[in-house]
């Protein structure tokens, strides 16, 4: 893992208020290795060179939500299907705010490549989001989608531009 630790990927600020212990079993911290190096440290990697080239200001991502086990998703009221039970799930914000660049960019990245779901999620009535979802794999582990959502109002449409 390049540009990302462990505890960042399954850090919640909820989970410590709640005294919720959100620690991974090895199983899904492989999982959670597998999806970082795989998918999310080249995404990073790609963005720092497209910001430098755009004129987009500092590089760099946040993990607003990764991994969260049975009852930190309860208490965020996350679906019991989420590929974020499984380590293979992470919602991503990039450190110069720039999100409507980011939701394009992570699309087109994400075009050639093997991954489950990108959701722009929370967007606004401008198609900008709050955060982007990105799924490695989905929760069975083995089915890659290569689904593209935008939530608008908390429903799923095809991905806004």
């Amino acid at each position: 893992m390049k540009y990302f630790t462990l505890e960042e990927c399954y850090r919640s600020s909820t989970a410590a208020a709640k005294g919720i212990d959100n620690t991974p079993t090895p199983e899904i911290e492989a999982h959670i290795v597998e999806s970082i190096e795989t998918l999310i440290d080249p995404l990073r990697e790609a963005w720092e060179a497209h910001c430098r080239q755009n004129g987009l200001g500092k590089v760099g991502i946040n993990i607003s939500s990764g991994y969260r086990g049975p009852a930190l998703n309860k208490a965020v009221g996350g679906s019991f299907t989420s590929a974020h039970c499984h380590g293979y799930a992470f919602d991503l914000v990039p450190v110069n705010r720039q999100m409507r660049a980011f939701k394009r960019f992570c699309r087109d990245f994400l075009a050639g490549r093997a991954f489950d779901q990108l959701i722009s999620e929370g967007e606004d009535d401008h198609g900008v989001p709050s955060w982007m979802h990105v799924g490695y794999k989905h929760p069975d582990g083995k089915r890659q989608r290569r689904q593209c959502y935008s939530m608008i109002h908390g429903k799923y449409y095809p991905m806004t531009d």
